[in-house]
């Protein structure tokens, strides 16, 4: 079976974690942390465990953020929008 063109990302649901291995700090699922999305490999002067970490914290931030409507309504001339009107 060929693939028909690039495949569009998912969201990963749930929040992330971090899981230490001896040579590498992985980003995982909480629920599934045999689930990696992301490897840091522990290299001489490479902050693996900060990277992860910080990919970790972005994240679960934004996912704990209220959804809203988008900022224009789909459709709507960029040209005219400011995002402050007054």
């Amino acid at each position: 079976m060929e693939a028909k063109g690039p495949v569009a990302p998912q969201q990963v649901d749930g929040r992330l974690a971090v899981r230490e291995e001896a040579s590498a700090f992985l980003v995982v699922r909480e629920e599934d942390p045999e689930d990696w999305l992301a490897r840091f490999e522990k290299a001489d002067g490479f902050p693996a465990r900060e990277w992860a970490e910080n990919m970790v914290r972005v994240y679960n931030r934004r996912l704990a953020l209220p959804i809203t409507g988008a900022a224009t309504p789909p459709g709507s001339p960029l040209s005219g929008y400011h995002p402050d009107p007054g």
